[in-house]
Order: structure tokens, then sequence, then C-alpha cells
């Protein structure tokens, strides 16, 4: 299981990189994380290659730092201990190239996304923890937020219309609402403040979803056909996720937020490229339209379940349906 590894995380890196990786490590372990860091972990007296080697087979995460002095002479040792973690059948591990400087990425990382560590790091560091943490860890952090703002007080949205749909935001200081007025409402939740409203659906909203960098979002209302793509910043509809042929049920990010799954009335699952707004694949083969879809952790597999009281297990890459669970009745 991939909760019983030692480590939640490995950060490998250059030893010229050490105070920069350093604030990135304590600031993981702050935020509950069991980090490996050659600092903490390696003693005087101890060999390195196979200290090394042991913390990098007892971690479920590997964060690879890359930057101009570990494209140097330290390189090819680096590489060497991603290779178990880029297996694509590996399922229980993961691999996130963390950039530290403008240097050109080098050899086959090319192709791989990576979290840009030159800026604030306001943004990118709870990109950095989500991808850290597990699914348990993920959930648990996100109660806890909701815990300690309703600890904290109760207020009331000056509001008027029903709303059929709400989700928090990762910080826990910002929540979408969807409601009966076919609105998208941007909300303080510290004081109760509407600070966006979203306008362009048809019918009342009854999903919506944040992105992992909290800047963008996805809804869908009742009867639409279509997803919409949200500049929270702004409040703009950068485009519209377009090709069911009946109304949308559910909409779930990837985790790098490039990619998006809907689930129709039409019976029918569709991958997205949020980015383009191109439709990828049509995952064809529930009989009754699909409630809910979502991804596994490596993004390769995705369930769906579906009011023919059926979960299926599809495969990313050629839509094929992997597997029918059935056994729930009506």
């Amino acid at each position: 299981m991939a909760d019983d590894f030692k480590y939640d995380v490995f950060l490998s890196h250059s030893s010229k990189d050490m105070e920069v990786v350093r604030p990135i490590a304590e600031r993981l372990r702050k935020d509950g994380l069991r980090v490996w860091f050659d600092d903490w972990e390696i003693c005087k007296d101890d060999p390195i290659p196979s200290t090394i080697e042991e913390g990098l087979e007892h971690s479920r995460v590997l964060v690879l730092c890359m930057s101009a002095d570990a494209f140097g002479s330290e390189w090819a040792r680096l590489e060497a201990g991603t290779f178990r973690f880029r297996d694509p059948l590996n399922k229980e591990r993961r691999f996130i190239p963390l950039r530290l400087d403008k240097a050109p990425i080098k050899g086959s990382l090319a192709q791989f996304l990576f979290i840009d560590w030159l800026g604030s790091h306001q943004q990118e560091y709870p990109q950095l923890l989500a991808a850290c943490r597990s699914q348990t860890q993920q959930l648990a952090a996100e109660e806890q937020v909701v815990r300690k703002r309703i600890e904290k007080g109760i207020f009331q949205l000056d509001y008027k219309a029903e709303i059929s749909a709400y989700a928090f935001g990762s910080d826990g200081k910002r929540a979408l609402s969807g409601a009966q007025d076919n609105t998208v409402r941007l909300w303080d939740v510290e004081n109760g403040r509407c600070l966006r409203t979203l306008t362009g659906h048809v019918h009342h909203v009854s999903s919506v979803a944040w992105s992992g960098d909290q800047r963008l979002a996805l809804s869908r209302a009742s009867n639409d056909r279509l997803v919409r793509l949200w500049n929270l910043g702004t409040g703009r509809c950068l485009r519209t996720l377009q090709g069911h042929t009946s109304g949308v049920r559910s909409v779930v990010w990837s985790t790098d937020q490039r990619w998006a799954l809907s689930g129709s009335w039409d019976k029918t699952i569709r991958l997205w490229n949020v980015e383009t707004g191109r439709c990828l694949q049509v995952f064809l083969g529930h009989t009754s339209y699909v409630r809910s879809v979502g991804w596994s952790s490596d993004k390769t597999r995705i369930l769906s379940g579906s009011h023919d009281n059926t979960v299926r297990l599809w495969d990313v890459e050629d839509g094929r349906c992997l597997r029918v669970l059935e056994g729930h009745g009506v």
C-alpha cells in the first residue's frame, strides 16, 4: 500500500543546491509529511550510496530538484534514482520534477510536467504539497480545513437563490458555490463576502470544481451539454468544453490540471484537454447515465459510476473498459 512507506517524500538534489532545498524540506515536514532529506538522514560515518538507496526504496514520492548544478557532475547519480519512480508499472510511486532555475531541462525529463520554483512560491507550494500527499493525507487535510472553519464560527451568505453545489478551496479561505440562479459565485469564507459572480450558464449550476492551483474552476449546469472553464481572478469564462449530447452530470480535474473528465446523461465519459478545450477520448459502455467519475493517482485509469448500477474501470490512453464492477442493487 502507498501509505505504508517509511517516507512520504525523497528530495533528490545537487549538493550545491542544499540551502535552496532545505526550506522546501522544512516546509513539507511542517505540513505533516515524512521527508527524506540527506542533511537529516545521512550521518557522518554512514555509507552514502547505500543510505541513499535505502531512502529511495522506502519513499513513496521522489521530488527531483533540477538546476544547472544538478545537471552537472552529479546528474548521473541523481537521474539513476528516478527510474523506479518513472516506471508506469509501479503504481504506488510518484515522480515530481521541480525546476529550481532556468537551466534547460535535460534528456528524457523534458517530456514530464514540472513544478516551476522560480517565483514567489505562493501558487507553486500548494501544488507541490498536494502532489506529495497521498489521497488519504489530502482528504484528511481538506477535512481539517473545513473543521477549523466550522470551529471558528458560522456565517450567513448574503444570497437568496437555492445553492445546489459548493466546494472549499484547499486553503480554506475561499469557497465556490453553484445555484439555481444559473451563476457560480466565489466567496471569502472569513467574512461571507461574495468576491465574484461568474455568469454564462443558462440552467442552474449543479457542480463546481477548483483547479489545484486555485486560479481556475470548472462548472456544469443541470441541463447544459457543456462544461465551463473559469478564470477566478477575472471572472471570465475562458472556454467551454462541448461534445456531450445530453446534460453533464459530473466533472473532475486531473491533479496536474491538464485534463478533465466529465460524465453525462448521454451515458458517456469524455476526457478533455483543458488548455485547448479538445475532447481527447470518449468512453462508451454504460447503459444508463453516468453519475460520477474519478482519476487514479497516476492518471492512467479512471472509474465511473452509473445509474446502470455498475462501476467501470477504464484505460485512459485507449478508452477500453478494463473491468465492470457489478453487485449494487437498485
